[in-house]
């Protein structure tokens, strides 16, 4: 039974692993939003340009490629070094292809922004346009949803106390590929509330995660305010969704699964498949509402936000944009800029958001997170 889970785990992970991030990477121009492509500030006719569409196509045809090396290599390895070895070369391939996206990413910017010059699209001042009042509009969830991740912790909690007398004197820890334990601790109240802590800081990640959804700054296009305002409500009530769903699960899944683990109810198994299948779950949710969505509503009425229909081989309408912010997006993926109040803005390439690196807040945020997630493992261990 073993060797069978394990068998499917490493397959799963061998080929579903590159092809989820293959894909991930290589759609991402064409669900961008039609101000921008490549992070570079474009009119929405853009898309229709020849020299554009060449440039996606080339980027999501390398990307395929790269995807195709991502799987057959981990394949050929398991003949070589094993299924251990399998997975740990998948694992780094899936980080090459988004390290070498992100290269490919920035090489078709400067083409973008070079197609940009030669076409003479800019933008005419900086306008910018604020919709209120506007009582139709889908929008997210509310914060108050996440307390439901209170109700979950008291369940952890709850099921350590009630199955600590049947807690073995020693509990596993760690785990190979194979569920194998290399990992012991002895049997002590603290173990209980490891699972607990890791429950809670997954919580508060995600519901991090749904407050930056709600409080996000909102992209109106000042050209078509209304159908850009609703089209990004749709998509932010979208994200709110699946961002509290995932949580959740995934949340129950680690916290709950090392409770039961811990206790002796969960083998120690099936603790990795269970971790493996939400993880790809939420990568599939993730795919599944950026195609369909696009980046900030960017599909939801891509016909609407350009200036008339035309074939592949014409742009047509205005060639300006009402502003043009690409000074503040460095690599065209991380923005700076002091001057904005806001903390969280959608991604210029990508699907969700991204912080304003001008701010001092974030930088602090992310100084508290790194020490929350590296201390909190390591005091634990050192409880153990």
């Amino acid at each position: 039974m073993n060797a069978i889970i394990t068998t499917i785990v490493v397959w799963l992970t061998v080929v579903i692993l590159p092809v989820s991030v293959t894909v991930s990477v290589a759609v991402m121009p064409w669900i961008a939003d039609r101000r921008e492509v490549f992070g570079v500030t474009v009119p929405p006719t853009a898309h229709r340009d020849p020299g554009i569409r060449a440039l996606k196509t080339t980027f999501s045809r390398t990307m395929a490629f790269l995807g195709l090396a991502a799987v057959l290599l981990p394949l050929a390895s398991w003949h070589f070094l094993g299924e251990t070895g399998a997975v740990s070369v998948a694992s780094v391939a899936a980080i090459v292809v988004v390290g070498l996206g992100f290269l490919m990413q920035q090489r078709c910017r400067r083409k973008a922004s070079a197609i940009k010059t030669e076409r003479g699209w800019s933008a005419e001042g900086d306008h910018r346009a604020v919709l209120v009042g506007e009582p139709d509009n889908p929008e997210p969830l509310g914060l108050a949803w996440e307390l439901l991740h209170v109700v979950a912790l008291g369940i952890t909690v709850a099921v350590g106390l009630i199955g600590y007398d049947r807690m073995p004197a020693r509990v596993p820890m760690h785990m190979d590929l194979y569920g194998r334990v290399d990992g012991w601790a002895d049997k002590s109240p603290a173990v209980i509330w490891f699972a607990v802590v890791a429950q809670l800081i997954l919580a508060l990640v995600m519901a991090g995660g749904h407050a930056a959804i709600v409080h996000s700054k909102r992209p109106v296009d000042p050209d078509h305010p209304a159908t850009t305002s609703y089209a990004y409500g749709a998509f932010a009530r979208a994200w709110s969704v699946y961002t509290l769903v995932i949580g959740l699960v995934t949340a129950v899944a680690i916290g709950l699964g090392a409770q039961l683990l811990v206790i002796g109810v969960l083998q120690p198994v099936l603790f990795g498949p269970v971790a493996l299948l939400v993880a790809m779950a939420a990568v599939l949710g993730a795919l599944i509402i950026g195609l369909y969505y696009g980046q900030s509503g960017s599909r939801v009425f891509a016909h609407t936000m350009e200036d008339g229909e035309a074939g592949d081989d014409a742009v047509v309408g205005s060639v300006t944009m009402p502003y043009d912010d690409d000074r503040h997006w460095h690599a065209g993926v991380f923005y700076v800029n002091r001057d904005d109040p806001a903390i969280w803005v959608p991604k210029r390439f990508g699907v969700g958001w991204t912080c304003n690196l001008g701010r001092p807040i974030v930088w602090v945020g992310l100084a508290l997170f790194m020490l929350v997630a590296i201390g909190a493992p390591v005091a634990f261990t050192m409880l153990l």
